[in-house]
Order: structure tokens, then sequence, then C-alpha cells
């Protein structure tokens, strides 16, 4: 048998999670599936020009492949190999943090109350629309950087600290211009204009409205700057019927659709979500049974945000352990942002998933790597490692997911490959 040839090879005398196992059904993980993470033992991965060719237990593929010369080869020792994370809800795009607001929920103000004062989402504006393109650029190539040090490969990153039409364009052409660096993760860019009401709109929202489904949404899909449109439907900011309204505009223009949905209040969003055909409803801390069972019954997925709730300091995490039985399908997400959740690690992220909502580490695994890439149209490109894919992958510095989230405190990451090369080494010092 001829062998293929291969210009990347990287295997493991510890465990591989391929995320691939035969006999699942096509789509995302739901119900028990959802712990299925396709483990081979001592398994490799080889590729060609940034793709998979071969997965396999190593002696064998060894058999089955020809490494060329000037290939690369990476010996992961014991460690685990998995799939690159998919990140499918940020809002990396953005001036500075709010950490100041940190401290004033420390002390009892809500988030609520914070942004009914100017703070929250209003001051992230005023904030946005003074910085400069260039600074903008690079404060955003940064926490890229940051966020594939942690293992994302993958990433979706909203606008919506713009809100009127010059900014919102500028945040997605920022967006843009970074999505072709090799060097930071991939992205998916999506138009959140309706994130709030902006200050200078508060007396006549309908106004602003327009302004997002005639002007703003034409130029995103027009130029191509963003692929889906989202709404943060929350009691005080968007109503159902605005959401809906919203996305069907997107929707003619042929942008698919996400709904920030259920926050911190009951809203309906996942309902609207689930009806409009979204990609998915996220947040859902406040999802309703109506809600689980509209996500349940229809191909939305629902993705958590667990690390928003834990930095809120909050008790209404979402009721993951139900909507998993009901089977609805979930991905689990950031929600990196300056106010609510300072945090560009998937790791942290599954770990608090593991703790505040039940959830077991190859259930996190898949929440963040296949189910994710659903979640954002790419489960044929990435999100688990098969021939044909993306080779995406991440070598842990731990021997099991099961320690990747019970290891707290440091970067559990090693190296992280992005499309066959090695894209971040998180080497300590003395060990590069």
């Amino acid at each position: 048998m001829k062998r293929q040839q291969a210009d990347f090879l990287i295997h493991t005398a510890g465990p591989l999670y391929t995320m691939e196992e035969q006999g699942l059904p096509d789509g995302p993980r739901r119900g028990a599936d959802l712990s299925r993470v396709g483990v081979i033992q001592s398994g490799a991965v080889a590729a060609l020009d940034g793709r998979i060719i071969d997965v396999g237990p190593r002696d064998e593929l060894r058999e089955r492949i020809e490494i060329g010369a000037g290939a690369t080869v990476l010996d992961a020792g014991r460690s685990a190999i998995t799939p690159g994370f998919v990140d499918p809800h940020t809002h990396a795009v953005f001036g500075r943090a709010r950490s100041g607001e940190f401290g004033r929920r420390l002390i009892g103000e809500s988030y609520q109350s914070i942004a009914a004062s100017g703070g929250g989402i209003r001051a992230s504006v005023r904030e946005f629309r003074s910085i400069g393109r260039e600074e903008l650029l690079a404060r955003t190539r940064d926490r890229l950087r940051a966020a594939l040090s942690y293992g994302t490969t993958t990433i979706e990153i909203k606008s919506g600290y713009g809100l009127d039409f010059e900014s919102e364009i500028k945040a997605l052409e920022v967006i843009a211009e970074l999505a072709g660096d090799p060097d930071l993760p991939a992205s998916v860019a999506t138009c959140l204009a309706a994130h709030e009401v902006p200050d200078e709109f508060r007396e006549d929202r309908e106004a602003y409205l327009r302004l997002v489904c005639d002007e703003i949404l034409p130029a995103v899909a027009g130029r191509r700057l963003a692929e889906r449109v989202d709404v943060f439907c929350e009691p005080g900011v968007y109503t159902p019927e605005e959401t809906e309204r919203v996305l069907a505009r997107g929707q003619e223009l042929g942008l698919r659709s996400t709904v920030h949905a259920d926050e911190l209040d009951g809203s309906g969003g996942a309902q609207v979500a689930a009806r409009m055909g979204a990609d998915s409803a996220d947040h859902l801390g406040a999802i309703s049974p109506d809600g689980i069972q509209a996500l349940a019954a229809s191909q939305t997925l629902g993705i958590l945000l667990p690390g928003t709730i834990f930095s809120l300091g909050l008790d209404n995490q979402a009721p993951a352990r139900s909507m998993i039985d009901q089977g609805v399908a979930l991905a689990l997400a950031t929600d990196f942002n300056p106010g609510s959740n300072w945090c560009e690690s998937v790791p942290l992220t599954m770990a608090i998933a593991c703790t505040r909502l039940g959830i077991h580490p190859h259930e996190a695994l898949v929440m963040s790597t296949l189910n994710a890439a659903h979640a954002l149209g790419r489960s044929q490109r990435v999100g688990s490692l098969a021939p044909g894919k993306q080779c995406d992958c991440n070598i842990l510095r731990e021997e099991s997911v099961d320690a990747l989230c019970h290891h707290l405190g440091l970067d559990p990451i090693d190296t992280v490959v992005r499309g066959g090369r090695v894209a971040a080494r998180n080497r300590p010092a003395g060990q590069e």
C-alpha cells in the first residue's frame, strides 16, 4: 500500500481526544452522546498543507504515512491532545475593560443599576467611539493572541460597542483585517448593532431600529463584514418582537442569526431563537421550561456562558443538566468582554461549567469543540480531529481532560497547533 505524504505529525503516549466515534448521528451531540469524546490511547494525527489526512493509533498510523523532509513532528509525551477549542461567543473588540464596575458590584451595586446609571454597555460605547482604529486593532490583536495561547483556534467576535453606523463598521473592519492572520485564531464575525439602545436614541428607539435594519445591516451584508446578526433580547433592552424584526431583516440580507437570550431575566429569547431558526440562543440563565422545550425541538443550540454569572457573583446559572436531559444541544463560550466577564480562557470556562453547572469534563470538551463548531456553522472544518478537517489541536500540560478542568491557577495548554503549524508554545522559563 502506498503511504500518504505528510508534512506534520503529532503523537502521544497518552489520550488523543478526537470527538469522532462511529454510530453517532450527524449534527451536534445531545443527551448521553454529549460525553462521547472518541479517545484513542497512544494516538496520532498526520496532516498535509494544514489539513488532516489520517488519525489513529500512532504505531498503525506510522505504517500508513511518509514523513516528508522538513516535516514538523511533535511528541506530546504522555500529555493529552485535544482539538483546538472553538469559542462561539465573545465581544473581543472593545476599548478598555470596565474594571471599576467590578469593585462597584462587590459592594452591592447590581449589573442592571450600573447600566441604568450610564455604565455597562453604554460606558463601553462612549469609550469605543473615541478610540482610534489603529489602537483598536492593536488591542484586539493582543487579546486574540491571548485567546490563542489558551487553546482557542476558532473564535466568534461581535461588534456592538459602536451603536452608530461608522463605529459598527469600524469594529467589523477590525475583525476582518485580523481574520487573515495565521498567528491568530480563525474568526467568525457577528453584527451586534442591537446590543443596547444608544444614548442619543433613548427617546426614539424606533429611529434606532430603523438605522439598524435600513442602514447598518444592509451595509454589513453588502460588504460581507459579518456572517451573522445578533440581538440582546432582555427586559429593558430589546423585546422579543424587536428581536424578531432585526433577525428577520438580517436573514433577508443573507445573514445567519443568534440571540442573547434570557440572561438575567426571562425574555422569551430562547423561543425567538428557535422560531427564527437561529444558530444559537446564548446565556440562558433565566430560561423558562417552554424555552427549554423550544430549543430541544429545534436545531438551535444553547450556548452557556458560566464565566459571566461567576464573574458577576450571581447564582442564576443556566439549568444545564435539565437542558441536557431534555435533549437541548449545548455549547460553551467565554463571553469575553470588557465588563461582565474579562476572560479569554476556554479552559477556565470549562472548569467553571464543571463545578457550577454539574457538567462532566468530557461533556465540557464536546461543548467547547464539536458542538461549539456546529453553533458557528464550522463543523465541516473544525471541532474534531478527522481527515479533511483543519489540523487545529492542543497539547495539554495534563494527561487527561479531567485534569485540565481540575487543575486551576495556571495556563493548562503546552502547545497550540493551527492549520498544521505551531501557533503558540506556553513553556515555563528555561524549557523553551
